[in-house]
C-alpha cells in the first residue's frame, strides 16, 4: 500500500501550504491544524514520513501526529474517500488496511498515542516560542542568573528562556499530564546536531523546583552530546559533563550525565580530553574515570590545589577560563601514566 500512500501524499500536497518533498518517503508542509506560524507563513514544521509500510504525520510546532489517512480526512473528505476506496480495491490486503484506517480515523486531534515514539525529523524551529537570553534586558531574572554564574556573554545566544517550561515541552513532545500543574520558567539549553537541528534540550530550574534538570530528547537515536554543531574535529576536543561547564572551554562538548562511553565520543578519541568533575571522593566519578582510562582516553585529573568540584565553580571562585584551560592541559594523562596518577588522585 506504500505506493498508494505516496501517490495520495503528492495529491494532498496541493492542499497544504509550503508542501515539499525532501527525499524518498519524506515530505514537509505547514501544519493545517495549528497554522504553523502566525508570524512567518514560510514556516513548515509538519512532516509526512515512512514507518515500515505506512506513512505517518507529525507537526513539530503543535505536537499533533496521526496517520496519513487521518491527515487526508482532515484536509479533504472527498479525497479521503478516494484514498480509502483505492486501498480497498487492492484486494484482501487492501480490505485489511481499509479496516485499520477506519478504526483509527476518529478524531485527528486526539489520535497521537500510536506514533508518540516514532522518529521524525528534528527542526530548530521548535525554539520559536522561546526568547534567546541575549535578547533579554539585563534586568530580567534569567539574565541575572547568567550573570551570577558568570557565563560568557558571547554564549548567551545559545541559551533560551521558557516562561512556561511544561507547556513548551508538551508542544514539542507529550510528557506532562494535561491539565498542566505547577508550571514554571526554566533555562532551556538546546542540543543541536552537526547540521544545526535541535534533537534534545536541557531545562534548568531557576528556583527550588525539582528535579533541578530535565533533559528532553526529541530524537532518541541521537547520542546525548551537547555542542556537536560547534566542534572542530581538527583541534583538541574537551569532553565535560555539563553543558554550562562546556561554555567556558574552547572547542568543548558535554555528555550530560557522565556517559562518556558513546559511539560519538569514541570517534573523538584521538582528539578528546575527558574532563570529569573534580570529585576524587565520589565513588561514581572515580569508577567512571577509571573506566575512561581503560578505554584509552586522555583524561584530566585536577591537582589537589583545586578545591572546586566543576569548571563553573572554578570560574565563580575567581579563576579565568584561560587559567582553567592551562591547568587541564598540564594535568592530562593517558595510558600507564594515567593509571599511576589515578592511584594517587582517588581518595577512596
Amino acid at each position: 500500500m506504500l505506493f498508494i500512500d505516496a501517490k495520495y501524499t503528492e495529491i494532498l500536497g496541493s492542499r497544504l501550504r509550503n508542501f515539499a518533498k525532501k527525499k524518498d518517503y519524506l515530505w514537509n508542509y505547514s501544519c493545517p491544524v495549528c497554522g504553523d506560524s502566525s508570524r512567518n507563513k514560510l514556516k513548515a514544521r509538519g512532516y509526512i514520513y515512512r514507518r515500515k509500510n505506512d506513512l505517518f504525520c507529525k507537526c513539530h510546532n503543535c505536537g499533533h501526529g496521526t496517520t496519513l489517512g487521518n491527515l487526508i480526512k482532515y484536509v479533504d473528505a472527498n479525497l479521503y474517500d478516494q484514498y480509502t476506496l483505492e486501498r480497498y480495491k487492492e484486494g484482501a490486503q487492501g480490505r485489511k488496511a481499509h479496516k485499520e484506517i477506519k478504526e483509527v480515523s476518529n478524531d485527528f486531534f486526539t489520535n497521537t498515542t500510536s506514533i508518540e515514539n516514532i522518529d521524525v525529523p528534528v527542526d530548530d524551529s521548535i525554539l520559536d516560542p522561546l526568547t534567546k537570553l541575549s535578547d533579554l534586558p539585563e534586568s530580567h531574572p534569567a539574565v541575572k542568573y547568567l550573570l551570577s554564574r558568570i557565563i560568557p556573554k558571547d554564549k548567551w545566544d545559545l541559551l533560551y528562556f521558557a516562561p512556561k517550561f511544561k507547556a513548551f515541552t508538551n508542544s514539542v513532545t507529550p510528557k506532562f499530564q494535561v491539565p498542566i500543574k505547577d508550571d514554571h520558567p526554566r533555562l532551556i539549553i538546546p542540543y543541536f546536531d552537526k547540521d544545526g537541528r535541535v534533537f534534545a534540550y536541557q531545562a534548568r530550574a531557576f528556583g527550588e523546583e525539582q528535579p533541578k534538570y530535565y533533559t528532553i530528547k526529541i530524537d532518541e537515536e541521537q547520542d546525548k552530546i551537547y555542542g556537536l554543531d560547534r566542534v572542530d574535529y581538527d583541534k583538541t576536543i574537551y569532553v565535560v559533563e555539563g553543558p554550562i561547564d562546556s561554555l567556558f572551554l574552547p572547542n568543548a562538548v558535554a555528555v550530560s550525565g557522565a556517559s562518556f562511553d558513546m559511539p560519538a565520543v569514541r570517534r573523538m578519541l584521538s582528539k578528546a580530553v575527558v574532563v570529569m568533575d573534580n570529585e576524587p571522593r565520589n565513588k561514581e566519578i572515580v569508577k567512571l574515570l577509571e573506566k575512561n582510562i581503560e578505554l584509552g582516553y586522555n583524561v584530566c585529573m585536577f591537582p589537589d590545589t583545586i578545591l572546586y568540584k566543576d569548571i563553573n565553580e572554578m570560574v565563580s571562585g575567581g579563576m579565568t577560563p584561560t587559567e582553567i584551560n592551562e591547568i587541564i592541559n598540564t594535568n592530562t594523562f593517558s595510558g600507564m601514566e594515567a593509571k599511576l596518577k589515578f592511584s594517587i588522585w582517588k581518595k577512596i
